[in-house]
C-alpha cells in the first residue's frame, strides 16, 4: 500500500469520527483490531465500537490537527482534542498522538498517548 493511500484512509476515518458516523468508523477497522486507550485495551470490532460510542457520548472532538506522518504501514497523527469529560476536569484541551498500524488497508492496531509539555520550557 502506498503511503498516500494510508494518509487518505486515516483522514477518512477522522472525518467519520468527527461526523459521529459509527458504521463509517468501523469500516476502517480489521475484525481482529486492537485499540489501546489510556485506561484499557479494546480487542475486536464490538469492543472498539463500544469505545467509539463512549467517546461520542463524551463529545470527544479533535479541535486541531498538527500533523500526519506516514512511515511504511504506520500513520502517526498529532492532534489536540477536547471533550465534555476534559471540561469537567477543567482541561480545555489535551495534545495527543494517535498511532495507527495498518494491515491490508485496515486499521489493525490503534494507540493513543498524551503529549506532555514542560510549562517551564519556554520560560525566561
Amino acid at each position: 500500500m502506498q503511503e498516500t493511500d494510508l494518509e487518505g484512509i486515516t483522514r477518512g476515518y477522522l472525518a467519520a469520527f468527527d461526523a459521529r458516523d459509527m458504521p463509517g468508523c468501523m469500516r476502517y477497522y480489521a475484525d481482529d483490531a486492537t485499540l489501546n486507550w489510556a485506561v484499557g485495551v479494546y480487542k475486536g470490532k464490538q469492543a472498539i465500537e463500544e469505545w467509539h460510542q463512549d467517546r461520542f457520548t463524551a463529545d470527544l472532538r479533535i479541535t486541531r490537527l498538527d500533523g500526519i506522518n506516514v512511515q511504511a504501514n504506520t500513520v502517526v497523527v498529532d492532534a489536540v482534542a477536547t471533550s465534555k469529560r476534559l471540561s469537567a476536569w477543567r482541561l480545555h484541551s489535551l495534545s495527543g498522538r494517535i498511532t495507527f498500524e495498518f494491515e491490508n488497508g485496515k486499521i489493525k492496531d490503534t494507540k493513543f498517548s498524551v503529549k506532555v509539555t514542560n510549562p517551564l520550557e519556554n520560560w525566561t
